[in-house]
């Protein structure tokens, strides 16, 4: 016998988990279609060539790689971003800019497993593709919002920052050589705490340069009073961040989004506005959403180079979060109906009756085989199905049908399907799953 054992890292989705998942994909899919984004997929497997050196040494080291059967050397995606790039560069021609694209699907990183992180989860990605507009910043950050919120969770924050502004500091004091390095340090300051940051810098750049630096550690508790002195100190006119930041004042949305000139995100491609985004309460989790703003990522596929911006839901992420809360518990339903199996005989008669539900729009059930009663309430109780129809010879004789609430533990009985669906039009659309 085989042991039904599972590779470190990966792991099995039950029906709950898994319907929660379907339900925040079927979420995010309806927010992202109304904002003008359309769906695209691209390959699992790519060759190894495109997926390494696009993201930094840490992420080329948690790449999954191996030769096929045609002894090519390939590698599953690690991301959605760099399949996006070359997606465009090998379909421009059939595109509209600015491109506007979703994608769903699961990434592999061969990074050391914990709490609400695996070796394979699913990505929630969104980008605009031929855009260098401020608007298209403000609607990334704005998608997340929009986002997170339809799938009930408001106690977050989008900590922001603007690589291109740390680079425009970092050139003016002198300190261009060290960036990538100091970048990659910083990126860290909330696994190692920002002591440790500033220990690794001075080590780094020396003491001198350690005030210069200060703001990467320190917090913003005054955004409107950081960009005046950062403006004031290196004779800058115009700060996009500042600008992106205003558009959420102005929108009374500000209390949302954190300066935070810490956040640097890991992936080398990125070269202007990043984010990433907290829960108030589960700091420790991570980042829940992420991306940023790249300008030169499609050039190394095309000669045309697109600049870009673009988002992610980690999924898994935040349904480990909403799990441990206990958010969900017991609201995710298999079936809105289950139809009663009395007879063998009568088979015909329960597939016409499912059928006639699942056109109204319920997702219904036939019980496989038959059962004592008691025991096919308790399969529907079980799985959480809502209603039963119940036709016994009495209900078939009579040429109607008992429909049970079995959370009410209430019944009515109708003359035929077509009256139990129109009297009773809000058993169609069962409760909500997830809080508003």
């Amino acid at each position: 016998m085989i042991e039904p054992k599972l590779l470190k890292g990966f792991r099995d989705s039950l029906p709950e988990e898994e319907l929660l998942r379907k339900t925040f994909i079927a979420r995010i899919e309806a927010a992202l279609r109304s904002f003008g984004y359309v769906p695209i997929d691209t390959p699992t497997l790519e060759y190894k060539e495109i997926l390494m050196g696009k993201s930094g040494e840490e992420t080329d080291k948690q790449l999954f790689t191996f030769q096929d059967k045609g002894d090519r050397e390939v590698g599953l995606r690690f991301d959605l971003t760099v399949p996006l790039a070359r997606f465009v560069a090998a379909n421009e021609q059939h595109l509209v800019f600015p491109f506007k694209r979703f994608h769903i699907a699961k990434v592999w990183r061969g990074e050391k497993p914990q709490r609400g992180r695996y070796r394979e989860f699913y990505q929630a990605d969104f980008d605009i593709i031929g855009s260098d507009s401020i608007s298209a910043d403000v609607e990334i950050l704005s998608l997340v919002m929009e986002l997170l919120g339809g799938l009930g969770v408001h106690n977050f924050k989008i900590h922001a920052n603007d690589r291109s502004l740390v680079h425009t500091i970092m050139e003016k004091e002198g300190l261009l050589e060290f960036e990538s390095r100091i970048l990659q340090i910083v990126d860290k300051i909330y696994k190692i705490g920002a002591e440790e940051v500033e220990r690794q810098l001075c080590e780094l750049v020396g003491e001198t340069h350690i005030p210069a630096l200060a703001f990467l550690t320190k917090g913003i508790t005054n955004p409107s009073e950081f960009f005046a002195q950062i403006k004031n100190k290196y004779e800058l006119n115009n700060i996009r961040l500042e600008q992106v930041y205003q558009v959420f004042q102005a929108r009374n949305l500000a209390h949302q989004i954190v300066i935070d000139p810490a956040i640097t995100r890991g992936l080398d491609y990125y070269t202007g506005l990043v984010y990433e985004t907290f829960l108030d309460d589960a700091l420790s989790l991570g980042s829940i959403s992420s991306g940023g703003r790249y300008a030169n990522l499609t050039s190394l596929f095309s000669k045309t180079s697109h600049s870009g911006i673009g988002g992610s839901i980690g999924l898994d992420r935040l349904l480990a979060y909403l799990i441990e809360k206990g958010t969900f518990a017991g609201t995710q339903a298999h079936a809105d109906v289950l139809v009663i199996n009395f007879s063998e005989q009568d088979l015909p008669l329960y597939c016409n009756v499912a059928a006639e539900l699942r056109k109204s729009g319920l997702s219904v059930e036939v019980f496989p085989g038959q059962a004592k009663l008691k025991k096919q309430f308790s399969y529907a109780d079980a799985k959480r199905i809502r209603f039963a129809i119940i036709m016994g010879e009495d209900e078939i004789k009579a040429g109607k049908i008992k429909v049970k609430n079995l959370a009410a533990h209430e019944e009515k009985v109708f003359a035929s399907v077509q009256e139990f669906i129109l009297l009773e039009c809000a058993w169609q659309k069962p409760p909500k799953t997830l809080p508003t």
